[in-house]
């Protein structure tokens, strides 16, 4: 894992902007940062961590994976899950449902998936937070309030993430994306899409 200034540096770097040593003006730190909450929030939206289901609750609520919850009233509090029910995930390999599986106690609960989200808009403040679970440090990171000296979600391949942010700022430093960092930049999108580190999930079926 990586911190965000590692990251902000080290896209600064791959764009010929920052010497090896050296660390990033405070003004230019600060913009790459809002970069990164930006690419971020971009992944979001365009469902590269998964679709994201609506949800208006009437009560207190605990979300779930990847539910954008619709708070109209704010004496309503949304609380982030730490462990998701496995009832809908795919059996382990040679499971007969329900005996081998509802006896088995670690198989009842799991924590969410790395890469989950949940996203709590506020309808009455007009406020959006956006949260992705960080399965590596196994916690919520509000992507919305990340510091500089703070772990950056998905940074395990930090050379890969730091690319992704090379490519968001090039225009803005007046700066060319090498071919090598183009590349760790498309490997690391990939990891995010295709979510080979998690289980497989169950989705429902769509007919025609």
């Amino acid at each position: 894992m990586a911190t965000c200034r590692l990251v902000v540096s080290m896209a600064l770097r791959k764009l010929g902007r920052l010497g090896a040593g050296r660390e990033p003006r405070t003004a230019d730190q600060a913009d790459v940062l809002a970069a990164l909450q930006g690419l971020y929030r971009f992944w979001i939206d365009t469902g590269t961590f998964g679709r994201l289901a609506d949800v208006i609750p009437l009560a207190d609520i605990t979300a779930g994976e990847n539910q954008r919850i619709i708070r109209d009233e704010t004496v309503i509090t949304v609380t982030l899950p730490e462990y998701v029910p496995a009832f809908c995930d795919p059996l382990p390999y040679g499971a007969l449902w329900p005996a081998q599986v509802s006896s088995n106690r670690d198989y009842a609960n799991r924590p969410p998936h790395d890469g989950s989200v949940v996203q709590i808009k506020d309808t009455v403040a007009g406020n959006v937070e956006s949260w992705i679970y960080d399965g590596t440090r196994r916690e919520w990171v509000n992507i919305d309030a990340l510091q500089l000296d703070e772990e950056a979600p998905r940074s395990g391949d930090y050379h890969g993430l730091a690319a992704c942010l090379a490519a968001e700022i090039a225009d803005e430093f007046g700066a060319e994306l090498g071919v090598a960092t183009q590349g760790q930049a498309a490997r690391f999108v990939t990891t995010l899409t295709h979510h080979l580190s998690t289980p497989r999930r169950a989705v429902a079926g769509v007919f025609f």
